[in-house]
């Protein structure tokens, strides 16, 4: 039976490593020779969730030529394995904007849900055949939690809390507030991590037409490190820029207590405030109200790009 790897996007976070330990179980009990993948290293907030649940990280897949793939939680090429051109992409679960081309059909579900754990464990409560474990619903409760940034991101639904709140009673989670902001916590700090380190974190790039789109997102209990470290920060995202010839790089610093973002860029042209229509300083923009990269930060350069 030939091997399926199951893998998530690059720079991944608690849903792209949680969703395929999920998937690779079920398809397993489907009889499938399925194993789950990761593409980067393991953030902490996603390590407190594997340590909670006493599960064991995928395994590290470095090249997807010559591989039969299961794209989870992205299906842009630019945030797929290395060489995956070169695999055989058998299904693409998702809950992003569509950017897929493929040369053949393939069973490809998007749905615009918080997160695409909220679609695997779907397929668990909705099969009654499968077997849901504490450990499972754990993980994939934990990540509708970080990706919903615990329900306050425009991007949750009622179907996601529905879903949440079904997990959290398999998994023997009471409090599923006191639960989430203690995963979000995990990873809300920039002590010890360098400039690079950080502007290449929760890493995202998107191709919008002609113009290449650099993304970080750092989720923080307040922006006073962001602050302390802005001209640093913009000195490695400029020149990152210009080595990877960017048109623009976006670092969204944001803070998950007061749910508002400060957007620090580094552009070629004058873009962002024609965006956002909010004259920057210091190559920066405070964003009220704004928390979501997918939701409230690519649309509108999508919107201005394509336009153009």
């Amino acid at each position: 039976m030939e091997k399926i790897y199951i893998v998530g996007h690059k720079k991944p976070d608690t849903d792209s490593i949680c969703t395929p330990i999920a998937y690779a179980e079920y398809l397993k009990q489907k009889g499938k020779n399925a194993v789950a993948c990761r593409t980067g290293e393991i953030n902490p907030e996603t390590k407190f969730v594997l340590e909670y649940f006493k599960i064991k990280a995928p395994e590290l897949l470095s090249d997807a030529k010559g591989k039969n793939i299961i794209l989870l939680d992205h299906n842009a090429e630019t945030q797929s394995p290395d060489n995956i051109k070169e695999a055989e992409i058998i299904e693409v679960i998702d809950h992003h904007k569509v950017e897929f081309e493929y040369d053949k059909p393939i069973l490809f579900h998007t749905e615009p849900i918080g997160a695409t754990s909220s679609i695997i464990a779907k397929k668990y409560l909705g099969d009654e055949k499968a077997k849901l474990t504490k450990e499972i619903a754990g993980i994939l409760l934990s990540s509708i939690l970080s990706d919903t940034v615990v329900f306050r991101s425009p991007t949750a639904t009622d179907e996601d809390r529905e879903i949440a709140e079904k997990l959290a009673e398999i998994a023997g989670i009471k409090d599923l507030e006191e639960f989430g902001i203690k995963i979000k916590k995990q990873k809300a700090s920039l002590k010890g991590l360098s400039a690079k380190d950080i502007i290449f974190s929760d890493f995202k790039e998107y191709k919008i037409g002609e113009k290449l789109v650099a993304t970080v997102q750092l989720e923080l209990c307040g922006l006073e490190e962001v602050e302390e470290r802005k001209q640093e920060l913009f000195k490695e995202m400029e020149k990152a820029a210009k080595d990877r010839n960017y048109d623009i790089f976006i670092l969204l610093a944001t803070d998950i207590i007061k749910m508002s973002s400060e957007l620090i860029f580094w552009e070629k042209e004058n873009y962002i405030e024609k965006v956002f229509g909010k004259k920057p300083e210091n190559n920066s923009i405070y964003l009220e109200g704004v928390i979501s990269r997918k939701k409230q930060i690519i649309p509108p350069l999508t919107k201005f790009f394509l336009k153009k």
